[in-house]
Formats: structure tokens, sequence, C-alpha cells
């Protein structure tokens, strides 16, 4: 009996250390990939840019194109949110960590690898269980999405949701050090930074400078000053810490209770269209008259967006243009619009000199694309 208890004493802490061998591994490679991310913003840029491409052209090429095709895009939008999580806090992977406490910052990051990944899911599970296996499914990421996305406007006052919830980071702002020799010096003005958001270790290397950082007045762009720029290889695109966590977008409004009405059925509406199939059929009128009855009354009640930020306006010229997908959703599209399309398309195509080279591919994917995403209302 001795022997046993020694010998699972001595197997649990083999594993154990194997355990902290592998969090100690897996520390060191995240660290890596991060520091090669802040140093080569443009081959990340360019491995995302290549991953979404191919993803378009993957459709209807190869017998199991269809989930392949939306496993490389959604692999490619959730290696952009992470890169994106990776420059916003520059290195530090705080941002992307769904472990933290439940917050606001967790509920964005949960709903947006959902809207990611729905699409793939949902073609995975009707090649695994059919039909049936699909809606299933279908029906609890929406109610998956339409809780978070409650919980988001009534517990954190989000106020109208944007899409993507997370915006992209945008990458322009991040320059290589060397590149402060391009602005003509003279016209370089310097960045205000309070005492609070800079570390008296930074403010010592500005050498007398107010700020660790230069603004280009004809650029825009945000750097480090020559006196805060390290030299040799320490030298990255990051700004330095303290500078980078401002303020990147709009306070919410805060929303009527019109507009709470209003926001609610925006977001109840993938549940309602969902529910209308299963009580009158998937190729009934009464679902795509509901759904696009509650697109409509959930605009309408919006009222005068005069009031709202330039954020909130974006999202609903979004909302009313996503209006016109109507026309590529059944039963409307298979009865009336796929003809006159597909006509139209045929006919620039045969008249246009050069329009073939985007319209030839366009009419081999429509088919294909009208049956993936054309059914899911929740974009």
């Amino acid at each position: 009996m001795a022997e046993g208890n020694t010998s699972l004493s001595h197997l649990l802490q083999t594993s154990q250390e194997l355990i902290a061998l592998g969090t100690t591994h897996a520390t060191a490679i995240r660290q890596k990939y991060e520091q090669f991310v802040l140093h080569n913003p443009e081959t990340i840029s360019t491995v995302e840019s290549i991953l979404r491409a191919l993803s378009y052209m993957l459709p209807g090429r190869f017998g199991a194109s269809e989930a392949l095709s939306e496993l490389v895009f959604s692999a490619s939008q959730i290696l952009t949110l992470l890169n994106d999580c990776i420059f916003r806090e520059g290195g530090s992977s705080l941002a992307c960590d769904v472990t933290s406490s439940w917050s606001k910052q967790r509920l964005l990051l949960w709903l947006t690898v959902i809207e990611y990944l729905e699409v793939f899911i949902e073609l995975g599970a009707s090649r695994l269980w059919g039909e049936a296996g699909k809606w299933i499914i279908v029906v609890v990421l929406q109610i998956a999405k339409a809780a978070l996305r409650f919980a988001l406007l009534f517990k954190y006052n989000s106020g109208i949701q944007r899409t993507p919830l997370i915006p992209p980071f945008d990458r322009s702002k991040l320059v290589k050090p060397e590149e402060v020799d391009r602005e003509d010096p003279d016209t370089l003005r310097k960045v205000e930074i309070s005492d609070e958001a800079v570390p008296n270790d930074e403010r010592s290397q500005t050498n007398g400078h107010t700020g660790p950082v230069w603004r280009g007045p004809r650029s825009g762009r945000v750097v480090r000053s020559l006196g805060a720029t390290p030299s040799g290889p320490n030298r990255s695109w990051k700004l330095p810490e303290g500078t980078s966590k401002t303020k990147t977008a709009s306070q919410p409004t805060d929303l009527s209770s019109r507009r709470m009405v209003a926001e609610s059925l925006y977001i109840s509406r993938p549940l309602l269209h969902v529910t209308s199939m299963f009580m009158f059929g998937q190729t009934s009128w009464k679902p795509w008259l509901i759904s696009c009855g509650v697109d409509v009354t959930s605009l309408a009640l919006m009222g005068d967006s005069s009031e709202l930020n330039d954020e909130e306006k974006s999202e609903l010229s979004r909302r009313t243009f996503r209006l016109l997908f109507y026309l590529l959703r059944s039963p409307f599209y298979d009865n009336y619009s796929k003809t006159r399309i597909l006509s139209f398309l045929k006919f620039m195509t045969g008249n246009v000199p050069g329009v073939s080279l985007v319209l030839n591919p366009l009419l081999d994917y429509l088919p294909t694309w009208q049956k993936i995403y054309f059914y899911n209302w929740s974009s």
C-alpha cells in the first residue's frame, strides 16, 4: 500500500512538473509571437490579407471548399483580432484574455469570436448532423448572441451596438522610429503628455522635452521622439508605455426609451425570424416579411440621428444599406431578384470591357454565397 501511495505521489508530482513546463513554454512562445507581431506589422498584415483573399477564392472550387473557405476566413478574422489586441496593448495580451473577470470587454470579445465562427460552426454541424443539426446549432448560437447583446445593452449601457463590436485597430499609426527622420524637424510639434501618463524613467529619456513622442502636423502620425527611441535591436514600432492607451472610440449615447425598444428589436430580429420559420416553414413569405418589418421599425424608432456620435450614425447607415440584402434572401431572391440580378451581371460581362474579370467570379460564387450567408439573419 505504501509503495502504491509513493508511486501515485510521484505520478502526480511528475504531472504537475509537466504542466508547469508546458505553461512556461506556452508563455515563452506567446511572448515571442507578440514581439514578432510588434516588429513586423507589415508582414502580419500581408499574411492576414492573403488568408482573407484565399477564403474568397475557395467557394465552389473543390468538393469540401465551403467549410474549408469559411474556416480560412474565420481563422483570418480571429488572427486579425488577436494581432489588433497585441498592437493596442503594446505586447500585452490582456486585451485578449477571455479568462479574466466577467466584464464588458470579455462580453465583447466572446461575442466577436462567436460571430466570426458561427457560419463555420453551422456548416460543420450540417455536415455532421444534417439539416436538423444545423438548425439546432443556429438556434443555440442566436440565443447566445442575443443574450450577450442584451447584457451589453442593459447592464453596460452599450447604446447602439456597432459592427464589428471591437473596431479594427488603425495600423497606419504604427510607424518605424526611423521614419521620424522623414518628417521635417522644423515643423514637428510635440504631443502634450500628462505627468500621470508618462513614467518617470521614460520622461528622463526625452532630454528635456515635454513628452516622449512627436506628432507630424502633416501626416498626423505619432512616433517616439528621438530622445526616447531605443537604439539598435531594441527598437520596436510601439509607442512608449502610457501613450498608446488613448481613447479610440466615442462614448455611447444614452438611449431614450424609444431607442432602447428600437435596439432591442434589432437584437431580437434573428430569434424572431428563426421562430417564424419554424411556425410557417422555410419557404413561407411570413418570416421574410416579419424580419424586414422588424428591421424597418427599428430604424424608424431610432428617429433623428443628429444627437448620435459619428460611429452610431455610421452604424445606422450600415443597417439601412443592409436592407438591400433582402433582395438576396429567399423567398424574394428565388421568385423575383435571382433572374434579374444574374441577367444584369451577364449583360455587363458581355458588353463592358474588362468587367468580366470581376463579374465572372461573382457569377460563379453568387449561388454559393446566397446559400451559405443569406439564410443567416443576424447580419
